[in-house]
């Protein structure tokens, strides 16, 4: 009687630690891929291009603000005012797709 006692208290405290292990890291894991997701949504984020009037012209600017990377032949004040003032104050354009289908649409 004895043995079962303390077989049965045995196995409780052994399957209480093993409850409080996979409950102290449950959080640290979650922690941890909500952290990841974070840092992929800032990075996705993050622009890399930015679109704006360069001596008259549409131009595309990545990192270095000063000279353009290419340079359209299309002359900003040929578009639409609107389209003007925000070429002139530049539009920040996170991926590679959505500049190319802003340039096609000042393009055409």
């Amino acid at each position: 009687m004895k043995n079962a006692v303390l077989l049965t208290l045995a196995g409780v405290f052994i399957i209480s630690l093993i409850t409080l292990g996979i409950a102290y890291a449950m959080p640290t894991a979650a922690q941890d891929e909500s952290s990841s997701a974070a840092e992929s949504i800032t990075s996705i984020a993050e622009p890399e291009y930015l679109l704006r009037a360069y001596e008259g012209k549409l131009a595309v600017f990545t990192k270095d603000l000063v000279t353009p990377d290419l340079v359209f032949d299309v002359y900003v004040r040929t578009l639409p005012e609107t389209d003007q003032e925000q070429l002139q104050r530049g539009i920040w354009v996170a991926s590679y797709d959505k500049l190319t289908e802003l340039v096609e649409d000042y393009i055409s």
